[in-house]
């Protein structure tokens, strides 16, 4: 595991040895010239013509001179080589390092611990690399944590009807149930249920992968909204539910998908009317604002907890979990709202506070050249 470390400092110390040796010769050299130089200017080129005998009559200065050339030679090539040592090791370990250990974290994470993370200690590119692996790694076990759920989510919506449907057939195969109208009637909406789900299941893969486009065309917002209003209407008067519209005069025609807007609309009225007490009231609003058109479902509802905002509109996700079936829903209404709303161009909001309510608004671009 160490080797990169061993490698790269090795690199950084040979070229320090080598930058070192160089500079050694070049100074030993030009001293070499210049002292020849010297020699000649004071009268001793003549010894100099004799190499194995200038030592010999060289004065007392000179071979002063000679001696502590070399000794600051020798002194300034070990200080260098040592500091070079420092500074390659110094080096080679801040490079060698981080990528080590994040080497080990890959592993780590190949292996199945997605907690893994590397320590952010610098802003250069080793420390940018190291927050997008932290990325990465958080990114990956949301997706796991999601695939699970909506697994979970899958096998659980399904096994429930698909329960019902074999327990009633059997039993009237058998001859214990018996198959009026009310039993066929109870089973068909079981078949809706599972055809509901399959669909949406479809739906939302189908957005996912970009192969669900909007069929946009020009839309009286007002009309639509109207028409929900009214769809819903029985619904909420069921649970006593009080239902507002708060919609601006005279809107403009936006484009969009008026079968993708009406049931972004209506899944919302209805995941507010599900979560509102009996008495409560709901108020749907419209207005358009900076290039936008804003559709506002507010409601009276439990609320939502603040570490379950982020989470609303994942795949089977229920703010209360005891609730399933008798709250209605496959638990994709909301997961399909914010992939249509994507694929208009536009987003989702939600702003809530628990115990007193909550409001989704849909953001939808107003532009006619607008496309997906």
């Amino acid at each position: 595991m160490r080797s990169l470390l061993i490698r790269v400092m090795v690199t950084f110390f040979v070229t320090t040895v080598t930058v070192v040796v160089g500079l050694i010769l070049v100074v030993n050299y030009q001293v070499s010239e210049n002292f020849n130089s010297y020699l000649y200017m004071s009268g001793m080129h003549g010894i100099m013509m004799n190499h194995g005998k200038m030592a010999a009559m060289m004065g007392v200065p000179e071979r002063q001179f000679i001696t502590s050339l070399k000794y600051s030679l020798a002194l300034a090539a070990g200080g260098m080589l040592l500091i070079g040592a420092c500074v390659s090791y110094y080096l080679a370990r801040s490079i060698a390092t981080p990528v080590i250990d994040l080497n080990q974290a890959v592993n780590a994470v190949a292996a199945g611990d997605l907690d893994a993370t590397v320590i952010v200690e610098r802003q250069d590119e080793v420390g940018q690399l190291a927050m997008a692996f932290n990325a990465m790694t958080a990114k990956l076990k949301s997706n796991t944590v999601l695939r699970q759920r909506f697994l979970a989510g899958v096998a659980h919506e399904l096994r429930t009807p698909l329960t019902i449907l074999k327990a009633n057939l059997e039993g009237i195969a058998d001859g214990i149930i018996t198959p009026d109208v009310e039993q066929i009637s109870s089973l068909t909406e079981e078949v809706d249920r599972l055809t509901k789900l399959v669909g949406e299941l479809r739906d939302l893969s189908l957005l996912e992968a970009g192969q669900l486009q909007p069929e946009f065309t020009f839309l009286d917002i007002t009309q639509l909204l109207r028409q929900v209003l009214g769809k819903s209407n029985p619904l909420a008067s069921e649970k006593s539910i009080s239902l507002y519209s708060k919609i601006d005069d005279e809107l403009p025609v936006i484009w969009a998908d008026g079968d993708m807007v009406r049931q972004m609309v209506y899944n919302l009225v209805l995941n507010a009317i599900k979560y509102t007490p009996d008495g409560g009231q709901i108020i749907v609003g419209a207005t358009a604002k900076n290039s936008m058109l804003q559709i506002m479902v507010t409601d009276t509802g439990i609320g939502i907890a603040v570490e379950d905002l982020e989470h609303v509109f994942d795949y089977f996700y229920r703010v209360n979990s005891a609730r399933t079936k008798e709250s209605g829903g496959t638990g994709l209404g909301l997961a399909l709202v914010k992939q249509m709303v994507l694929a208009h161009g536009g987003k989702i909001e939600v702003a809530s506070k628990l115990g007193q309510g909550s409001t989704f608004t849909l953001l939808l671009p107003m532009n006619v050249q607008q496309k997906a």
